[in-house]
């Protein structure tokens, strides 16, 4: 199956959870950011439960300092 995150492609031989796939991605950091999948927002708490379908896609948006 295939899924996108922030906009690439990759590519997983199963069906997995947001956080299965974010532990198989390089260099997606696993705290401090937020979750959209398909435009929705997944509170952190679910992202273990919820599993993802072929095409889905997900957002990545890290929280940093500044103004």
């Amino acid at each position: 199956m295939n899924i996108y995150i922030n906009n690439k492609e990759y590519a997983l031989e199963q069906a997995v959870t947001i956080s299965d796939a974010l532990s198989r991605v390089p260099n997606i950091p696993t705290t401090g950011i937020a979750i959209a999948l398909n435009n929705e927002v997944v509170p952190a708490t679910e992202w273990g439960k919820k599993v993802l379908a072929d095409g889905d896609k997900l957002t990545v948006i890290k929280a940093f300092y500044g103004g």
